[in-house]
């Protein structure tokens, strides 16, 4: 019985979907002189089934819908402002922006 259970999930169209998601949900990180830009792929997921909270140490994003779930952990300090984080989704794609801290932003130096 055990064994049927673990072939009809196996072969049953929402389960694979569900493996495939997980599989191709990959992010992707970028810096620049602002900030940190994280975008992650969310098929299937849209600004109300997701939610985003940070702590001292992690970004986490969690998102839920009926048939998929899912839950991502990001290592994260404290040189961005928590207070000014933003983010959407975009076609299918999360977009989290993590501008720095003030007192840690890169400053251009003029050379006289």
């Amino acid at each position: 019985m055990f064994t049927n259970d673990i072939l009809n999930n196996f072969f049953d169209d929402t389960y694979a979907i569900r493996k495939m998601n997980e599989m191709t949900r990959q992010s992707e990180v970028s810096y620049d002189d602002d900030g940190a830009t994280l975008k992650l792929k969310v098929p299937g997921f849209n600004k109300k089934s997701i939610d985003i909270s940070v702590d001292s140490e992690y970004l986490i994003i969690e998102g839920k819908t009926d048939d998929d779930s899912f839950i991502k952990k990001f290592a994260i300090d404290n040189k961005y402002d928590f207070d000014t984080i933003d983010a959407k989704v975009i076609d299918g794609l999360l977009f989290i922006t993590l501008p720095y801290r003030a007192e840690v932003k890169p400053k251009k130096i003029k050379v006289n």
